[in-house]
């Protein structure tokens, strides 16, 4: 085997494992993304929650 084929079988070793890593990478950023999706709505329900509490302690 020479140099050449060496080098270029290096390189496509290469290319193969940063097409792995960054597939890999986009699964996580998927899951983060559905993991994160309802944040906002239950921030906003437990805002609710505490104005409905302060609404009813004032009222008392």
């Amino acid at each position: 085997m020479n140099t050449q084929t060496l080098n270029r079988e290096i390189k496509m070793a290469e290319l193969e494992r940063i097409k792995l890593e960054a597939e890999k990478l986009r699964a996580e950023t998927l899951k983060i993304q559905k993991e994160t999706k309802y944040y906002p709505a239950v921030s906003i329900v437990i805002a609710l929650i505490a104005l409905i509490a302060s609404i009813l302690a004032l009222l008392k």
